[in-house]
């Protein structure tokens, strides 16, 4: 529901459900939530299945989950938390089309130029591609069966035009930030974390989800590349389509001028309001200061992400203990910034390009990478919740 953690889902349902003196048995999977109604005096059940639709939607969560906290803590009534729950799901989305257009552009700029080493011009040949990708994802809103297979040509389209842009820049830096909106390391993390939690359903659904949407991409950006081949007559590459250390990347420090944009960017992607970006560029640049100092100056790249998403939960936690703000809506953009996706579709686009070594390692290298992540969230909230969240509704990771 809204992107929330479904493990967290299930034990917020459960303590509702006790609070209203309810007897229920809730499980959730992506999509799909179960309720079991139970009647211990006429010893029957009733069951209800809930439909929801998967993605994220950061101010509709902080909504329902502020509240859940008012119901709980008796400050509203049942009825009137009804009809504000009825207001919040009909509510239209906070950000209109366009903005949701111009946000795909800019976060290929952003990303461009932070995560992929490209340089200025890479980042404009990538904000032009990320409008494409944008108009797409905008035409696979309105017609459902493009739905189906709006992520493979998103990547085909981005292969064939960053094949063609390849004169003026760095394929890889362009191809990847153009769909960078498509890439699954969130939700490889997100699937990691559930089958941690013991939640094998979920966990499973997404890790193969995640797995299956890198390779579409990968080979949508291999058949693209391989399109344009046959349209200018002569072979554009002879290797790996997705080396970045090909690319000519601006200088690290220059990086945090555009960090914070890129934290807006993401901001908007998940649907957070605009009160909250300050919170959530600050919580995200200190996680993504302590993943810089230990990356690229200490150089010990095992560590970054564990003890860089530690910092993030352990911040983001702390924020909304004392401000009320939801954590999960705080952390999300910071552990957007850590998740390995991009290294998924190499590692891919290695083993089809019949380099199985390389591919091998850096498929690796993305499931390592979501356990560290995973390490450090969980143990943040526990240093934060020794015990659990007993007395309120806050979700967090």
């Amino acid at each position: 529901m809204y992107g929330s953690p479904l493990h967290h889902l299930e034990s917020n349902l459960m303590r509702m459900a006790e609070f209203l003196d309810l007897e229920i048995t809730a499980s959730a999977i992506p999509g799909l939530i179960l309720l079991s109604f139970e009647d211990s005096v006429t010893h029957t059940s009733e069951t209800k299945i809930i439909r929801c639709t998967n993605g994220w939607d950061m101010h509709r969560l902080d909504q329902t989950n502020q509240l859940v906290r008012r119901v709980v803590g008796s400050k509203i009534d049942i009825s009137q938390a009804i009809a504000e729950l009825e207001h919040i799901i009909t509510a239209p989305p906070i950000y209109a089309w366009y903005w949701q257009l111009l946000n795909w552009g800019a976060i290929s700029w952003s990303l461009c130029l932070v995560c992929f080493g490209g340089s200025w011009r890479d980042s404009g040949l990538s904000l032009a591609l990320g409008l494409v990708g944008g108009m797409l994802s905008l035409a696979a809103g309105k017609f459902s069966g493009y739905t189906n297979i709006f992520e493979v040509s998103v990547s085909i389209i981005a292969g064939i035009l960053g094949a063609a842009m390849a004169k003026w820049g760095c394929f890889a830096a362009i191809s990847l930030s153009a769909t960078a909106v498509l890439l699954p390391g969130l939700v490889m993390t997100t699937g990691v974390i559930e089958l941690s939690s013991r939640h094998m359903v979920a966990g499973t659904v997404r890790v193969f989800y995640a797995l299956l949407l890198a390779f579409i991409i990968a080979y949508g950006l291999l058949i693209g590349v391989q399109i344009y081949n046959k349209i200018a007559g002569n072979p554009l590459f002879d290797g790996a389509l997705l080396d970045l250390s090909q690319c000519q990347s601006l200088t690290r420090w220059s990086w945090f001028g555009t960090f914070p944009i890129s934290i807006v960017n993401i901001a908007i992607l998940v649907n957070i309001h605009w009160r909250y970006w300050p919170s959530v560029v600050i919580v995200a640049g200190i996680s993504y200061s302590i993943f810089w100092l230990f990356k690229f100056h200490l150089e010990l790249d095992d560590l970054a992400p564990v003890v860089a998403s530690f910092v993030l939960g352990l911040v983001a936690n702390t924020w909304s203990k004392f401000t009320g703000q939801t954590a999960y809506m705080i952390l999300l953009p910071g552990e957007m910034f850590l998740v390995p996706g991009s290294v998924g579709v190499r590692g891919f686009s290695s083993l089809l390009g019949q380099d199985g070594a390389q591919g091998f390692t850096l498929a690796l290298q993305m499931i390592t990478t979501c356990l560290s992540i995973m390490m450090g969230l969980f143990a943040s909230s526990f240093i934060i919740y020794p015990r659990g969240k007993r007395r309120s509704a806050l979700i967090t990771v």
